[in-house]
């Protein structure tokens, strides 16, 4: 069985790779749930430029990792702490 490192927080899926937003509290393994969840952010920067105010995809992915919001990251098995997943997301805990 492949182990996964952490779990999707759009399909439950286990993932070794993808998005990290707020330094853990969620996980997006494509980009598209990515996006999907930075719509439902109302974000202001330093700047006074609001999230809700972006309408390009690509513009919108660009502010939030200027506000360091997420960022892409790969885990191996190596990072793996005292749980971790099945392709379908089942947990375990670290033997």
């Amino acid at each position: 069985m492949t182990k996964y490192a952490r779990r999707c927080d759009a399909t439950g899926y286990g993932m070794n790779e993808g998005y990290v937003c707020n330094d853990g509290d969620f996980y997006f393994a494509e980009q598209t749930d990515l996006i999907a969840h930075l719509r439902t952010l109302n974000w202001v920067d330093a700047e006074g430029n609001n999230s809700l105010d972006i309408v390009d995809d690509d513009d919108l992915m660009e502010f939030f990792y200027n506000e360091d919001y997420y960022c892409y990251t790969e885990w191996s098995e190596f990072d793996i702490d005292d749980v971790y997943y099945d392709a379908e997301g089942h947990e375990y805990e670290k033997q």
